[in-house]
């Protein structure tokens, strides 16, 4: 009996450390709030976890706010179509910089086509904390509903 309460205690306890609020104050931006989009396995004890937030909805396409400020550090925007699969992905990367500073901001597109490199991790504009073909999955799935 104590065995099995021990073993009870203890998945939720790995729950508990899982379970994430549904929205938290952004990091970088005052007065906005995130929600968490994705999670990031970076190896056996590490992880990041990316935040955002829709910014813009016009038709088809969504303006995304992103955040990390774990183990990774970026914030920026990605720009995705929710119909067209094969649309370029638009991102602005400010990294360790400001929000909306355009001196610092960096900007990338990734074509279909370069989205195995992206996804191969042999994407050199996405090298880095720079967000995944994951988050991107992920993020399809939360603003595109």
């Amino acid at each position: 009996m104590i065995a099995s309460l021990g073993l009870m205690l203890a998945a939720f306890s790995v729950a508990s450390a899982d379970a994430e609020p549904a929205s938290r104050p952004s990091e970088f931006r005052k007065d906005v709030a995130v929600e968490l989009v994705y999670r990031q396995q970076i190896d056996d004890v590490y992880f990041t976890d990316w935040y955002g937030r829709l910014e813009k909805s016009d038709g088809a396409w969504r303006d995304i706010y992103f955040e990390t400020s774990d183990k990774y550090v970026n914030k920026g925007l990605i720009r995705l179509n929710c119909d067209d699969p094969e649309a370029d992905i638009d991102f602005t990367l400010y990294g360790v910089g400001e929000y909306d500073d355009a001196e610092t901001g960096r900007q990338v597109t990734i074509s279909y086509g370069d989205r195995r490199p992206w996804a191969d991790g042999n994407y050199q504009d996405m090298f880095g904390e720079t967000p995944t073909i994951e988050f991107y999955g992920a993020a399809l799935e939360r603003f595109c509903k």
